[in-house]
């Protein structure tokens, strides 16, 4: 045999048995992320002295915040609130109150519906008034 009559058996030999071969299984979907994910909104009071939004911004850089609203007055200190997720709540509050502009740190439970969306609904801590 020459290699001239090898090379098409071999061809064919390959051909037959890829067509008996079953199919690829069909891959599996993604599994759905959750409708809905906690989230805490902190609102923080604090003394503006023209940096405090800079501050702010650099002591949360290493968490994730999904929103952050700023407001200044004139005649009332700062607000600003920022929403993070559930698991960097505590940690996020925790390097707020450090901070020497800060007077005060109240965190609200908020909802959800799924990443980009607008927050849902917030509902208030238990045991505090609503």
């Amino acid at each position: 045999m020459s290699v001239s009559d090898t090379l098409p058996a071999l061809d064919i030999a390959a051909r037959r048995s890829a067509s008996r071969a079953e199919p690829p299984a069909p891959q599996e979907a993604p599994a759905p992320q959750e409708a809905e994910e906690d989230s805490y909104a902190l609102t923080v009071t604090l003394r503006d002295g023209g940096h405090a939004l800079s501050r702010i911004v650099t002591v949360l850089n290493s968490l994730c915040v999904t929103e952050l609203t700023f407001r200044t007055s004139n005649e009332a200190p700062a607000l600003c609130e920022i929403v993070v997720p559930a698991a960097d709540a505590p940690r996020a509050r925790a390097k707020l109150l450090r901070c020497v502009h800060v007077l005060d740190v109240t965190a609200r439970r908020v909802r959800r519906r799924g990443p980009g969306s607008d927050r849902d609904h917030a509902e208030d801590p238990p045991g505090r008034p609503g």
